[in-house]
């Protein structure tokens, strides 16, 4: 019997020979790699706690597994903000988390068991999409570039404001519900978020407008831009679920408008005959660039001064008589070139749906962006290679 105690005594000595000499190897490492560098910073390398060792209980271990199962989606959520964040730092300032990835920060626990931000980072690299990443990224750029104003923050909330009538008109939910559906914790989260996007909108338009050049903006003048041009017009309102039926009995109306402009009645005439029957506006003087519909605005630069359209013009709001009064000089390219410019850059984009995502792209290659982690230096690549 006291043998065998021996023997358990001499095995628990050996064991604990064998940590100081683990002990002991650590710190020559750790000496070997400060060689040269102050006591201090040795000594807090020191300091660093060991990593806990888990506990191998299979029952416990099972129930962490089913904790982690049942709420997995709940704990994504509520840390996934941060995780982006702590993504952003990992990419841009890898120096600065060493005490992150060493994993010993817990995030979770259950009896005992340890989820560790390193393993949590790892799963959630799989989990949450780039896209989640580059808000982050591309956030830290542009509000330096588009510095927050009162300008931008009226605008803002006018269209966090625009959302909630629209889906309040149409769904009939509230701005609450509207926030509540859409993953915003709060209105401040819905509007940063419309924050990041006309951030975005407004680097890729200026990234577009850099592309145009002297000789695209000379073609555009000379075939484009004309004297603003005054007109008046009367409409016969078609619904958008309009039959068949009611379409043609809209145009035979404005076919019977025109005629009776072509027997010698004025258009003020006309207007006031079919006053119940029609819409009558005058638009006034409208450019090149107008908001107006494209055959509304081919017929007006089609007409002579103080005539009117010999058929009716079909527009989504229904069949218009355009009566043109008279039109202005053609303005000169020096007054009206960032107009132009515009005009081209918007024309480009919407030939090319692909610019804005080259445009964020190359944003974020001027920052200095560089992945240190290959899964997720693979995963944007993957994520680009859709628009280039």
């Amino acid at each position: 019997m006291a043998n065998k105690k021996d023997e358990v005594k001499k095995k628990e000595i050996k064991k604990v020979d064998a940590k100081k000499e683990t002990k002991k190897a650590d710190t020559k490492k750790v000496e070997s790699k400060t060689k040269g560098k102050k006591i201090a910073k040795i000594e807090e390398v020191k300091s660093v706690p060991a990593k806990k060792e888990r506990k191998n209980d299979s029952d416990k271990l099972l129930k962490f597994l089913e904790f982690m199962d049942k709420y997995r989606l709940a704990i994504y959520g509520v840390i996934g903000g941060v995780l982006a964040t702590v993504l952003v730092v990992i990419i841009i300032w890898p120096d600065r988390i060493a005490k992150l990835k060493d994993g010993t920060e817990p995030v979770a626990e259950i009896d005992g068991m340890i989820l560790t931000a390193d393993e949590l980072y790892e799963d959630m690299k799989e989990i949450y999409s780039i896209s989640a990443l580059l808000d982050k990224i591309d956030n830290k750029i542009l509000e330096e570039k588009y510095p927050e104003t009162e300008e931008m923050n009226d605008e803002l909330q006018s269209e966090a404001e625009n959302y909630y009538n629209v889906y309040n008109q149409y769904q009939g939910i509230s701005k609450e519900e509207f926030l509540s559906n859409n993953g915003f914790s709060s209105e401040k989260a819905f509007i940063e978020y419309l924050r990041l996007q006309y951030r975005r909108s407004k680097y890729a338009e200026d990234y577009v407008k850099s592309l145009v050049t002297e000789s695209e903006i000379n073609k555009f003048y000379e075939d484009e831009v004309y004297g603003d041009i005054n007109t008046k017009h009367i409409l016969v309102k078609v619904d958008s679920s309009a039959t068949d039926e009611e379409l043609k009995e809209a145009e035979d109306l404005a076919k019977e408008i025109i005629s009776k402009l072509d027997e010698g009645k004025t258009f003020d005439e006309v207007k006031e005959e079919y006053k119940d029957q029609i819409t009558y506006e005058e638009l006034g003087y409208k450019s090149y660039n107008a908001n107006l519909e494209s055959a509304y605005m081919e017929e007006m630069q089609k007409l002579e001064d103080n005539s009117y359209s010999k058929t009716p013009v079909k527009t989504s709001y229904g069949y218009h008589v355009v009566y043109r009064i008279d039109q202005k000089e053609k303005p000169v390219l020096d007054d009206i070139k960032d107009e132009v410019i515009e005009s081209i850059a918007s024309k480009k984009s919407s030939e090319d749906t692909n610019l804005s995502y080259v445009a964020l792209d190359k944003m974020r290659e001027d920052a200095g962006l560089k992945f240190s982690d290959t899964v997720l230096e693979k995963k944007y690549e993957t994520y680009m290679s859709k628009y280039k």
